[in-house]
């Protein structure tokens, strides 16, 4: 159980606990992404946060820009920076040693957050990924950690044979716009956001595409890592095989996802594995229909028929003729996104989700198990 809400008498004579987030990575991602948005809505009065990352990058400058402490333990090296999360561990044990709590996010963590453990400090290890393997090193992470903590009941289940000694699910979260996405008339436009790679499944989406009536464009955003630059090339190759290269468009990542959705008529998630799915929160709230996978997280954040479509993955036909109905049907659409937003108002607001992190960081730091 978490501990009740404090009163406002009570924030004012309390100081509030230092929270130490250790982050793997400071380029653009998934995981960087939920926890800019959570330290940028706690309660200053309540936490006091410091970030360290490994490396420096734009996360690292954008919690600066926001006025938070953050220390990048090296420079980003090639083919190196990997190591950088191992090499950060006696920095990390330096600031832990000021910390009410060390709150370690990301599978790729679990040697930093078996050591914060072994040092006495409180620790919360947040996993956002579903591994293939659950090896002794990342059990023993989960074990040690005073709360094992889960981005979605999809995520918690993945890891429910792992001995933990408290477990917790934090819900990612957005910002609720104030107004709904409103694209402009003109070619509708198919967008799917991600790290281009097979588990992403963007090969799916590209094969459904050419059965689609409409003269739709497609735009995939995401980053290209080092394994996927020959499945990106795959892509690009397969929409100029199949006569729908002029309609098919790359994107680097976007630091602007808010301007890209303002724009995107309906939002697609082919994913063959997912933990959550924030890129369909991330439309939900603007507004945007959505079509995903009928699998993992994506489960928790859609509401089959209500805010969008769940498919049976790798189901193409059947992927094409939705994107038809709802590219032809404004009116839908519509119903649809503003079915979206009542969910993520009700589920996925940070505004009120914060709430969940405030009082779990004071359950621990009062000793509560």
């Amino acid at each position: 159980m978490f501990c009740n809400l404090p009163t406002s008498e009570s924030l004012m004579t309390r100081k509030p606990l230092k929270v130490l987030f250790v982050i793997h990575d400071a380029r653009r991602g998934g995981v960087q992404s939920v926890m800019l948005r959570v330290i940028s809505a706690l309660d200053r009065r309540r936490v006091e946060p410091t970030v360290l990352f490994p490396f420096d990058g734009p996360c690292a400058a954008e919690l600066r820009r926001l006025g938070v402490h953050v220390v990048a333990a090296g420079e980003q090296s090639p083919f190196i920076w990997r190591f950088k999360r191992f090499t950060m561990i006696p920095r990390l044990l330096k600031l832990a040693g000021q910390a009410d709590i060390v709150h370690l996010n990301s599978t790729k963590l679990a040697l930093p957050a078996i050591a914060a453990s072994m040092a006495g400090v409180r620790t919360i290890y947040h996993l956002h990924e579903l591994p293939g393997r659950i090896g002794p090193i990342l059990s023993s992470a989960i074990g040690r950690a005073d709360c094992a903590a889960f981005c979605s009941n999809t995520c918690a289940g993945h890891f429910a044979a792992v001995a933990a000694r408290k477990r917790a699910v934090l819900v990612n979260a957005v910002p609720m716009p104030s107004v709904a996405a409103r694209p402009k008339p003109g070619v509708p436009k198919i967008v799917m956001l991600g790290s281009i790679n097979r588990a992403k499944g963007q090969d799916l989406l590209l094969d459904a595409f050419p059965l689609v009536r409409s003269t739709a464009e497609l735009h995939f955003y995401g980053n290209v890592g080092l394994s996927a630059r020959r499945y990106a090339r795959a892509l690009k190759e397969r929409a100029i095989d199949k006569g729908i290269g002029d309609r098919v468009f790359f994107h680097s990542p976007t630091d602007d996802v808010p301007g890209v959705l303002a724009e995107t008529t309906l939002l697609v998630h082919t994913s063959r594995q997912e933990s959550f799915g924030m890129v369909l929160v991330e439309a939900m709230a603007a507004g945007i229909p959505v079509i995903a996978n009928d699998l993992g997280g994506m489960r928790e954040v859609v509401a089959d028929g209500v805010s969008g479509y769940l498919l049976a993955p790798g189901d193409i036909a059947l992927l094409a003729e939705k994107i038809d109905f709802l590219l032809a049907d404004p009116e839908l659409r519509g119903r649809m996104g503003m079915a979206g937003r009542d969910r993520v108002r009700e589920k996925f607001d940070i505004a009120t989700r914060i709430e969940d992190y405030h009082k779990l960081y004071e359950e621990l730091a009062s000793g509560g198990a």
